[in-house]
């Protein structure tokens, strides 16, 4: 299956990068995307890192905070374009780095919401505190999360709307994190259909 490495534009006026963390209720891996019109090599994306048991975790006792992986490096994602095309996308370490330092330096740690709906956010909550995973560097991956590689964007996230936090985090409703921004992309693996159709008419010819 054809694999695109996604990467962003560290310009902070260009409109690539991570804008929004979500609560949702299936952080299953895999949901369409649709192209970002004003800017024609951008696609918008709604990515999730975790799995049916969910990505995130309260931190102990009733502190309505979470935590949990926002992106994981090198772990390839199914996806389904509009026409029905199947591939992978994954992110080198590198660039989500850049797009953890690009997210901060604009301002987006309040901008939580629930399913994806900018016009559903999160009241009063925010993500207080991150950081990506650097063993050599003492920056250890969670307690129960040691599996995670180097290079995981973690996040803490601060709920501050009670019914939230009562009504969808407690009962398991919602169950993961998932990211929601802006990307380019490069293939790196596979050939495409219009790739083997040209072969194919190479090879006849």
């Amino acid at each position: 299956m054809e694999l695109y490495e996604l990467y962003i534009d560290e310009n902070l006026n260009d409109k690539s990068g991570v804008d929004d963390i979500s609560t949702v209720d299936s952080p299953a891996i895999g949901d369409g995307y649709f192209a970002f019109n004003s800017q024609k090599n951008l696609k918008r994306l709604k990515l999730t890192f975790g799995n049916q048991k969910g990505d995130f975790q309260p931190v102990e006792g009733d502190k309505q905070i979470l935590m949990g992986a926002l992106m994981i490096p090198n772990l390839e994602i199914y996806r389904v374009n509009e026409e029905g095309k199947e591939y992978n996308v994954s992110f080198p370490p590198s660039e989500i780095a850049k797009i953890q330092r690009k997210f901060k330096m604009l301002g987006y740690n309040t901008n939580i919401n629930e399913m994806h709906d900018p016009n559903n956010r999160i009241d009063n909550s925010v993500m207080f505190q991150d950081y990506i995973v650097d063993r050599a560097m003492g920056l250890m991956p969670p307690k129960g999360k040691e599996y995670l590689p180097d290079g995981t964007w973690i996040g803490f996230v601060y709920i501050g709307d009670k019914d939230v936090w009562q009504n969808f985090i407690k009962t398991g409703i919602y169950r993961g994190f998932s990211i929601g921004g802006r990307f380019y992309d490069r293939k790196v693996r596979g050939l495409s259909d219009e790739d083997v159709t040209s072969l194919v008419k190479i090879l006849k010819d």
